[in-house]
């Protein structure tokens, strides 16, 4: 028998490892196995094999899920030759390639014996060197030396057959311990001090309820919010989360206080990890768009750990269900689906003060394509808006994004959407090279107010309208404000009323009143020593077929004037007219296209249109050239 075991030894293909670490094609390696271990996860039992060539330990192999049998069957025990017929490589981001084992023919029982980093002296056949420390997974570190396992019967699954004995002493498989990734954690385990997260528990997401007291998972971070703060008659805080997908479901994790500091930079977006003792309630559907009826809460005594790369194979990637641009208006209000689209044209930062934090937000509105022939825009929000580059028109996917009938239909970045620049995928891809052959030469379609599609010069999502169309009888007298773009030119300014004295503090813009040398916000119920100046513009709008007044803020103003607020203000207090009347005549009789908001309001007793500048964009002639002949030949039919 020992003659046999050393003839198996010596057919295992040496430096075959090291051949298949670089990527090369190695046909038909003869390897041994030195133990194996079950792949944590939900769905389909994975198994994870570590073998050896005589000469290097291979610790990335992974069985093909129809090979499990061998295994449940006690098949591969340790000493195990085999010889792997079929195989497939995959490279993963860390350039870790993972050998997932198609089919093989087992040869027969080799020799037991575990190789340790330093032989016995007096071993004669030729060790095993493992890999570098930083190449192999401590997951298989403490592989053991373990007896022969006894067996009653032969097995020829290939070109030979493996022999067995009744003298043999019994034997296990090893087990494991596990992983050494980065990992946090209170509270004391089931296992030693120190070692981690208890695999051995990992169940389905999907399988996971209130009831439960011990258990882990392990999933994918499909989304991660930024940290959020709050202060309320209760208190301050902060908090952020996340959600973790598998292939039976996700859930959504919150972190509040401490939890936030221990737990947000090791939570990152696509790796797997391992979560255990988090508390699970039902989840509040306002802020919960996942498909799970319960959410987790972390505390003290949870636990996290992030996957290596070999088991974090057997983990799921982030999925897509993309809807088509044009599809949109079959989704109903307030639902979330997901996008994917080439950034058509990229609007400047704007800033909003939010209804109810009065705190300044700033927002980027991007129009969307793809080759359904539709536009959308999507509001991206706070840094993500502010660092977000659209110059190259980038292909951009949206996991979660909120569908709002905000001009017919638009989308909006939440917290919880995932936004993904140019990610690698069959569909971004395709989309790609859809638009630099067709689509940056195509008109597209846009959603209307009333659930049509429509178009105006510039590709923007609201309808395009003459100024005699907004004075139609109906028209802004629904519930809610009714978007369009215009192009029209200035035909006067209200130089006089266009600025005001602000409150200074940042996250307020109400007038202040000068008392006794200082300046006094009501909002704030405070008095500053200075004031900020700001825009409240009133201006006259004409196009070919009416005029219309129209109010412009801070942001629009200034596009249209050419200088700041401040710097108006300060020709006012020097008593610069002529610097004054020269801003304004430069502003006059120059084409824009106006994207406005507008709906009737009571004013004194009367009822009237107010209209408000969103957005000015200068006049593309090329397109309105082609609207105006769309509008011709509409007229002629």
């Amino acid at each position: 028998q020992s003659s046999v075991m050393t003839s198996l030894d010596n057919m295992l293909s040496r430096g075959s490892v090291r051949a298949l670490n670089n990527g090369e094609d190695y046909q038909n390696p003869v390897l041994k196995v030195l133990g194996h271990r079950k792949v944590p996860g939900g769905g389909q039992d994975r198994y994870r094999l570590l073998v050896t060539d005589g000469i290097d330990q291979h610790s990335y192999v992974m069985l093909g899920t129809q090979l499990n049998y061998l295994i449940e069957g006690d098949q591969l025990p340790p000493g195990t030759v085999l010889q792997v017929t079929k195989y497939v490589l995959n490279n993963m981001k860390s350039d870790k390639p993972i050998l997932i084992v198609i089919s093989l023919d087992i040869l027969g029982s080799g020799s037991r014996r575990q190789w340790h980093r330093s032989p016995p002296a007096q071993q004669q056949q030729q060790p095993v060197k493992p890999l570098a420390d930083n190449n192999r997974p401590a997951a298989f570190a403490a592989v053991q030396e373990t007896p022969p396992r006894p067996t009653a019967s032969s097995y020829s699954s290939g070109a030979g057959g493996r022999g067995g004995g009744g003298g043999q002493q019994p034997g296990f498989v090893p087990q494991t311990p596990p992983h050494s990734g980065r990992s946090f954690g209170g509270g004391s385990s089931d296992q030693s001090a120190g070692s981690g997260i208890d695999t051995s528990r990992v169940r389905p997401i999907s399988s996971l309820n209130p009831y439960q007291n011990k258990w882990t998972i392990c999933g994918r971070v499909t989304q991660k919010s930024q940290v959020r703060t709050w202060s309320n008659s209760r208190g301050e805080g902060k908090l952020f989360s996340f959600v973790l997908t598998d292939d039976s479901s996700e859930i959504r994790v919150t972190a509040f206080r401490d939890e936030v500091d221990k737990y947000f930079d090791l939570v990152e977006l696509g790796r797997a990890m391992y979560i255990s003792r988090g508390q699970l309630k039902a989840a509040n559907k306002q802020f919960n768009n996942t498909q799970n009826e319960y959410e987790m809460v972390l505390s003290s005594e949870s636990q996290l750990q992030q996957c290596d790369d070999a088991d974090a194979a057997a983990v799921p990637e982030m999925k897509f269900n993309f809807v088509p641009i044009a599809q949109l208006d079959t989704v109903e209000p307030n639902k979330f689906v997901d996008v994917c689209g080439v950034v058509h044209e990229t609007h400047d930062v704007q800033t909003i003060v939010g209804k109810t934090s009065n705190r300044e937000i700033a927002k980027r509105d991007l129009t969307l394509v793809d080759s359904s022939g539709c536009s959308v825009r999507c509001t991206l929000w706070g840094d993500e808006a502010v660092k977000f580059n659209g110059e190259k028109k980038p292909v951009v996917a949206v996991k979660g994004a909120k569908v709002s009938d905000f001009g017919g239909r638009s989308l909006s970045s939440t917290t919880n959407s995932c936004f993904l620049i140019n990610p690698s995928m069959p569909e971004a891809d395709r989309l790609r090279g859809w638009y630099h052959m067709e689509g940056q030469q195509m008109q597209f379609d846009t959603f209307r107010g009333d659930g049509g599609a429509g178009g105006g010069p510039g590709g923007g999502s609201a309808v395009y309208r003459n100024l005699k169309d907004c004075k139609a009888g109906g028209f802004g007298t629904g519930d809610k404000f009714e978007y369009f773009s215009c192009l029209a030119c200035i035909i006067h300014m209200k130089r006089e009323t266009c600025l005001y004295q602000a409150c200074p503090k940042p996250d307020c813009n109400k007038k202040v009143i000068e008392f006794n040398g200082e300046y006094r916000c009501e909002k704030c119920q405070s008095s500053y020593p200075n004031f900020t100046w700001r825009f409240l513009l009133q201006a006259n709008l004409a196009d070919h077929t009416d005029n219309q007044w129209v109010t412009c803020f801070q942001d629009t103003a200034e596009k249209l004037l050419g200088v700041t607020a401040q710097q108006l203000g300060q020709m006012r207090s020097d008593g610069d007219d002529k610097g004054q009347t020269g801003v304004f005549e430069k502003a006059l009789f120059q084409h824009h296209l106006f994207t406005m908001r507008a709906k009737m309001e009571n004013f004194q007793d009367e009822m009237r249109l107010r209209v408000v500048v969103q957005d000015v964009k200068q006049m593309n002639f090329a397109e309105a050239g082609r609207l105006l002949v769309s509008q011709i030949e509409a007229m002629a039919v």
